[in-house]
C-alpha cells in the first residue's frame, strides 16, 4: 500500500501515507490493546493492510485495515500474544500462510523464540537449545518455511526443523563475525 508504519507514543502507531513521493500525509493512531510502546512492526505479505505490532511489554497485536482512520483515531486490534515480560524484537508471517507466525524477544532470562501455526491463537516456545541471549530478528526461509534464521547477540543461528521445545539451533556463522 506504499505506507510506512512505525512506533509513536504509548498505545500508538505512526502511519506515513505517502513516503514514496516524499509527501507529508501522516497520522498517529491509538490501539488500546497494545498496552505500551511499539517495538516491532510487520506488514502481512498475504493480507492487504494487515499490520502486526509488537511492544516492549511482550505483546503482539494484529490491526486489520491499518491504512484507515484519520489522525488520533482509535483503532481496534486483536491481541495475539501477551507474555507480560520481554521485548518483542521481531514478528514474521510466512508468505502464503497467514496462520504461520514467528516472534522473537530481545531479553536475557526469557524464552525468546515463539511460533504460531493458527494465526496467533496459540504459541509454542521453539527456543530449544539456544543459549540464553537476546534474539534481535527472525525470518522464515522463503523457499522452506521449516527453516528459520535468527540474528542474535552471538551471530546468526538457524534450524531446518521447527519442533517445539525440541528445536535444534545451530550457529550459522560461516565467514561471518559474531
Amino acid at each position: 500500500a506504499n505506507m510506512l508504519y512505525a512506533a509513536a507514543g504509548d498505545n500508538e502507531y505512526f502511519r506515513w501515507e505517502d513516503p514514496a513521493t516524499g509527501g507529508n500525509t501522516n497520522s498517529t493512531l491509538t490501539v488500546n490493546e497494545l498496552g505500551g510502546q511499539v517495538s516491532a512492526v510487520f506488514t502481512s505479505p498475504n493480507v492487504g493492510n494487515r499490520v502486526y505490532f509488537g511492544t516492549g511489554e511482550g505483546t503482539i497485536v494484529r490491526v486489520d485495515d491499518a491504512n484507515t482512520g484519520a489522525d488520533s483515531t482509535a483503532k481496534a486490534g486483536t491481541l495475539l500474544l501477551d507474555l507480560t515480560e520481554g521485548y518483542i524484537s521481531s514478528i514474521e508471517v510466512q508468505a502464503g500462510d497467514e496462520d504461520h507466525l514467528l516472534a522473537t524477544l530481545s531479553n536475557y532470562g526469557v524464552e525468546s523464540v515463539f511460533e504460531s501455526t493458527d494465526g496467533g491463537s496459540t504459541w509454542t516456545n521453539i527456543e530449544g537449545n539456544l543459549p540464553n541471549m537476546p534474539v534481535r530478528w527472525g525470518i522464515f526461509n522463503p523457499s522452506d518455511p521449516n527453516e528459520v534464521l535468527l540474528a542474535t547477540d552471538l551471530g546468526v543461528w538457524s534450524t531446518t526443523n521447527l519442533d517445539g521445545a525440541n528445536t535444534v539451533w545451530m550457529p550459522t556463522n560461516a565467514n561471518l563475525a559474531n
